[in-house]
């Protein structure tokens, strides 16, 4: 399993998100014209940011979970996630 990352910001600020957080197993991609962002409905239809959306994506790149929190974070997002990868794999 592979978690990846997207935001707008520049690949020096992922570079200090990772390192302030300690997220060694991440992957942040940059984003910064927003073209995935906009693929995934993520993008702000105003402001040069993306929204928060979790995406759980299989094998087949077929999207099996999919949460927009607008600007704010999935509550117990470990576990929700966690739980939704258990759930589509049984």
């Amino acid at each position: 399993m592979k978690i990846l990352g997207l935001s707008r910001d520049g690949a020096e600020s992922h570079r200090k998100f990772i390192a302030e957080h300690g997220l060694k197993d991440m992957t942040l991609l940059v984003d910064e014209k927003g073209k995935v962002a906009k693929l995934y409905d993520a993008d702000h239809f105003l402001l040069p940011v993306s929204k928060r959306v979790y995406l759980i994506v299989d094998q087949k790149m077929n999207v099996i979970y999919r949460k927009d929190m607008g600007f704010g974070l999935l509550p117990d997002q470990t576990q929700t996630l966690l739980g939704e990868i258990d759930r589509h794999l049984h």
